[in-house]
């Protein structure tokens, strides 16, 4: 079985003479669940597949616990988790800043070597590539807004798939939004949300 990919153009900003580059980004068939782990451990093991995702939901709950207790958490095979934090900016002194100011940011994953070794051999095959139906500017904007009276709250991703366009052009249409005073951003980094204003 092969993972499929297609290719996607680079931001307008990073042309060059006019140019945009095109990278190669995986299309996802779909996203497994913790229900899809436990079967299929299920079918290379002795263990029942409840007893699996039994043992992955306490697994998750620990690593989780470790974390909250500043530790890393190293998993051979696996990877690396580590928490990074928010820190209010412009701060110059640590006589300036509390504990309650500071704040969780993410989790940081970083790849095992040998995750990555066993990747390199990943098969992949090319989606065919299919025309994007190109909406005004108005257009988009309108067709955020109507996402948002449909699902309350939408992220970037949801106004790319919406408007069928690249997250540069997504960034640029929530931020006109956002200057209008139509929406507002809610949250963090690669947690941020939008929504309409009251």
């Amino acid at each position: 079985m092969s993972a499929k990919y297609k290719l996607t153009e680079n931001p307008p900003a990073s042309a060059k003479n006019g140019i945009q580059n095109l990278h190669a980004r995986i299309v996802p068939s779909r996203t497994a669940t913790i229900d899809d782990l436990a079967a299929e451990i299920s079918t290379i093991s002795t263990f029942s597949s409840g007893d699996i995702k039994g043992l992955l939901e306490s697994f998750t709950q620990v690593v989780t616990n470790r974390l909250k207790n500043g530790e890393n958490v190293n998993l051979d095979g696996l990877g690396y988790y580590s928490v990074s934090l928010d820190c209010p900016k412009d701060i110059t002194s640590e006589k300036r800043i509390r504990a309650e100011s500071i704040r969780f940011r993410n989790v940081n994953f970083r790849c095992s070597n040998k995750m990555k070794a066993s990747l390199k051999s990943m098969k992949l095959e090319r989606v065919p590539a299919v025309k994007k139906k190109e909406f005004t500017g108005e257009e988009r904007l309108q067709r955020i807004i109507s996402k948002m009276n449909e699902l309350r709250t939408v992220t970037c991703t949801d106004c790319m798939g919406v408007n069928q366009c690249s997250r540069y052009i997504a960034l640029q249409d929530l931020n006109t939004l956002i200057e209008s005073g139509k929406i507002e951003k809610l949250g963090y980094g690669k947690n941020v949300l939008y929504m309409l204003r009251p």
